[in-house]
């Protein structure tokens, strides 16, 4: 398997050498962690393998559990879950002899995260004939902690913005769209610096611009005037029979008051295509058109000044990295809780590393608290730990 375009673990970084990290600030309910030397702290964590008085730090890994793990690890961020369990059970039942508990750890957690109670069970028993000591407690998959959900920020912004050439990777940003929409603040969308799109998203843009707009929900819109001229431009340099250009545009003219545009684009798709053309609709207050959006506020200073992470995080969540980097902005020491995140997909881990090299880049102190032991295992075999420092969940 070829990992060309990640830095694996080991390899000098290709573009910068990340500051030294520090400890932040402490956060409401922080305990530190016995197993981490640096004094960094970590959000208290909810869920997951309590380890007791456990620790695989003290044992030397051999190279077949160092192995396994890795494999284990890019399985489960393929998704390949049944196939990461076989190789971890299989470690554990081939080594009869061995004493290290990091493969342990890892299917118990695993385990946990899929709610797979029975396994749990059984391979608790297992352990406690193998090693003569009580084994990790059931707590059921991972919740994010109370704090988290009443406090924290959560670094999700308001506004939805697109940059140069709209692709298929932005189909989580229009699916965000809708959500913030139903919100009572409603949805920003900046396309000022948007530069171009692709006709599937186009189709996707155009819907959800639509289900915005007839739901009266609040929706401001910056650039929505020069992004009409480019989807034109795209109309007159090509790509006249491409539908969803034109469901684009309509919805764009329709946005920023562009009536005139309107019905001459609509003369121009009857012609083209022999059909009725849309009609002109009335707009809502609710929709507004703006020059340039605003940047959203910063977090109260009361609350807590951490970015959660919920769920997988793959391409089709990747707006979360962005709504990330919206979030260090106005911050020295960038801190992340991966407490309630199931998953990091494979090919989207190398998108968060350039995400903290990017933070890096800025002098951004970065730490990453709650990952659960298949995530920290992806983490270890990708080289995160050199743009971050990654703080084990506590033990206990």
């Amino acid at each position: 398997m070829v990992f060309s375009f990640f830095k694996r673990k080991g390899e000098e970084p290709q573009t910068i050498t990340p500051p030294k990290p520090v400890a932040p600030k402490p956060l409401p309910g922080a305990t530190a962690s016995p197993a981490t030397p640096s004094p960094s702290v970590t959000p208290e964590i909810a869920g997951g393998v309590e380890f007791d008085d456990l620790s695989f730090d003290t044992i030397i890994a051999t190279a077949e559990s160092h192995s396994a793990i890795e494999e284990a690890a890019i399985l489960y961020a393929n998704e390949r879950v049944t196939e990461a369990i076989a190789t971890l059970h299989g470690f554990i039942k081939e080594n009869n002899d061995s004493r290290e508990l990091h493969p342990w750890m890892l299917l118990f957690d695993l385990y946990q995260v899929q709610n797979m109670k029975q396994p749990f069970e059984e391979l608790s028993m297992e352990f406690i004939v193998r090693f003569e000591r009580s084994a990790p407690t059931w707590e059921g998959p991972p919740q994010a902690a109370p704090v988290v959900k009443t406090n924290a920020m959560r670094g999700m912004a308001s506004s939805v913005q697109f940059k140069g050439q709209i692709g298929a990777a932005q189909a989580g940003d229009f699916e965000r769209m809708l959500k913030l929409a139903q919100s009572e603040s409603g949805v920003k969308l900046d396309l000022v610096h948007a530069t171009g799109i692709d006709a599937e998203p186009a189709t996707q843009f155009a819907a959800a611009l639509q289900s915005i707009r007839r739901a009266e929900k609040p929706m401001v819109v910056a650039g929505a005037n020069e992004f009409a001229q480019t989807v034109k431009d795209l109309l007159a340099n090509g790509a006249q029979q491409e539908k969803a250009y034109w469901a684009l545009l309509f919805e764009l003219y329709q946005l920023s008051g562009q009536e005139s545009a309107f019905e001459d684009a609509a003369v121009d798709y009857a012609v083209t295509f022999e059909l009725s053309p849309p009609s002109w609709e009335a707009m809502s207050d609710a929709v507004q058109t703006t020059g340039e959006i605003e940047p959203d506020a910063p977090a109260a200073a009361n609350e807590a000044e951490f970015f959660s992470i919920e769920g997988v995080l793959a391409s089709g969540t990747d707006y979360k990295l962005r709504d990330l980097e919206r979030f260090a902005d106005t911050r020295t020491e960038v801190l992340i809780d991966m407490t309630a995140t199931t998953r990091v997909d494979f090919v989207t881990v190398g998108a968060f590393i350039n995400t903290l090299i990017a933070l890096n880049q800025k002098s951004k102190q970065v730490s990453i608290s709650g990952a659960n032991e298949m995530v920290h295992a992806l983490f270890d075999v990708m080289g995160v730990t050199e743009y971050a420092t990654v703080v084990r969940r506590k033990q206990r």
